[in-house]
């Protein structure tokens, strides 16, 4: 077994790590990935070990690595070598299948333009037998939201000027495939989309929310500050610019005006077993809807 530390840097390579666990701290990291020799000599390990001192965070990806690798919380190698014990059976699925879930709601004088209204439905599924990544904020408080704005707008007393295309996507935690396939085959043009509202972890917001892509579109986000500041609805609308973070950056990438809506503060479940729908507390739920409705209103 090899031990990744300050001491270690130097006399590292002179190691032989074949058939060892590779043990190292993750502030490495950089030094890792600047260094091919080094790279080399952790990937002929029998396994790979990166030890975290901050919380655990999980991940999909659409690559399989050659070695089996763990994050591990730190305070679990008090004294930086212990002995490692694993049984690991991984398949990588490549032609595994999703779909993407779309109804909308006919505009009642507009409806040749269309607002989109998305959520994607996926998480991280399972890790072996025991372990369960419930996904209650990310995403099924988006998905919530989803329901409830095709339910309040199927109602004849709420039909929306413009069309408004409702869209649940799968396979965004692995990469946004549902919402870039959908862009590269659009059901319909995508110039008429006159402007999308990508809803992910929503089941907070004691700090209030934030909208990702505001700097690009500033008149619209005038328009929830202005909205929030007559209803009262969130403490704060924060400010952010352009990110690849959810089902709204290839919308945007084609053209699309998009924002993306998120809360903040309370629990910081996130990627983890902990994200539970016991725990998540819908903070502004009831505010959020409030926020969204009137601004679609006034796009």
């Amino acid at each position: 077994m090899v031990f990744y530390n300050d001491n270690a840097l130097k006399s590292f390579l002179s190691d032989k790590t074949k058939n060892k666990a590779v043990i190292y701290d993750v502030k490495f990291y950089n030094k890792l990935i600047e260094n091919p020799e080094i790279l080399d000599k952790i990937h002929e390990g029998k396994c790979i070990i990166e030890l975290h001192d901050k919380k655990l965070t999980a991940s999909l990806s659409q690559k399989q690595f050659s070695n089996p690798f763990f994050q591990v919380d730190k305070k679990s190698f008090p004294n930086g070598i212990q002995r490692v014990k694993f049984q690991l059976d991984a398949t990588l699925k490549k032609n595994y299948s999703s779909q993407n879930v779309i109804g909308f709601v006919e505009g009642s004088s507009k409806s040749d333009s269309v607002i989109i209204i998305s959520a994607h439905y996926d998480h991280l599924g399972t890790m072996g037998k025991k372990v369960y990544f419930p996904g209650a904020n990310d995403n099924a408080s988006g998905v919530s939201m989803l329901l409830e704005l095709v339910k309040y707008y199927s109602q004849k007393e709420n039909t929306p000027k413009f069309t408004i295309v409702f869209m649940a996507f799968g396979a965004e935690e692995i990469g946004l495939i549902g919402s870039r396939f959908f862009t590269e085959n659009p059901l319909f043009p995508l110039k008429k989309i006159k402007f999308m509202i990508n809803l992910d972890l929503l089941g907070t917001g004691d700090d209030g929310m934030t909208v990702v892509n505001a700097t690009l579109h500033p008149e619209e986000y005038n328009k929830l500050l202005e909205i929030n500041e007559t209803l009262k609805l969130l403490p704060a609308i924060k400010r952010r610019g352009p990110a690849a973070n959810s089902d709204h950056f290839y919308f945007s990438e084609k053209g699309v005006p998009a924002f993306f809506f998120y809360t903040l503060g309370g629990i910081s479940a996130y990627h983890d077993v902990m994200d539970r729908p016991e725990t998540l507390p819908l903070t502004k739920f009831k505010e959020v809807f409030s926020l969204i409705t009137n601004f679609v209103k006034k796009i």
